[in-house]
């Protein structure tokens, strides 16, 4: 178990050879019960093939210290519709240990560059409720709140709300 780590954090593109690593961080948002409200694992293979079939305007970015993976953060499609090409929806894992030490606000500051680099103008997020941490996140990274799903997912047999968070990209809203 990390908890702190020396040398530089590294904010690098994904590599399908990541997947083993990037399907040990997901799992582990699976068991904490707040990044998410999948019950189900994934496997190396299943985020192998997810790597290797994602188009390039869907950025996949670690973070790692000395080759040791920190944390991971995707973009994905907001919707298949061509009105909403410009927008995507942004995911982040951390590694257990890790979390509240930066790495999460230097991979979601790198992944917001790429979208600004991939033309997108906006940025959505969903994040459980009660995860304080992420909610403090997008705030400070500047996203804000815009919306409430209330009841909208159980984990462990109760109900949770889920808010719906927003990043406009002003260069791109021309």
């Amino acid at each position: 178990m990390m908890t702190e780590w020396s040398g530089p954090l590294k904010i690098r593109s994904a590599r399908v050879e990541d997947a083993k690593e990037i399907a040990r961080i997901y799992n582990q948002g699976v068991q904490d019960r707040t990044a998410t409200f999948e019950n189900a694992y994934v496997t190396p293979e299943e985020r192998y093939l997810w790597l290797a079939a994602r188009p390039d305007k869907y950025p996949v970015l670690v973070a790692e210290v000395k080759h040791t993976m920190m944390g991971w953060a995707s973009l994905t499609p907001y919707s298949p519709r061509a009105c909403y090409q410009g927008i995507a929806e942004l995911s982040i894992f951390i590694e257990r240990s890790l979390r509240g030490h930066g790495v999460a606000q230097q991979l979601m500051a790198a992944l917001q560059n790429a979208a600004r680099e991939k033309g997108f103008f906006k940025l959505v997020g969903r994040i459980i409720a009660d995860n304080e941490p992420a909610r403090k996140l997008c705030l400070l990274m500047g996203w804000r709140e815009v919306g409430l799903h209330e009841k909208h997912g159980k984990l462990a047999n109760e109900w949770h709300d889920l808010v719906l968070v927003e990043f406009l990209v002003p260069e791109n809203l021309k």
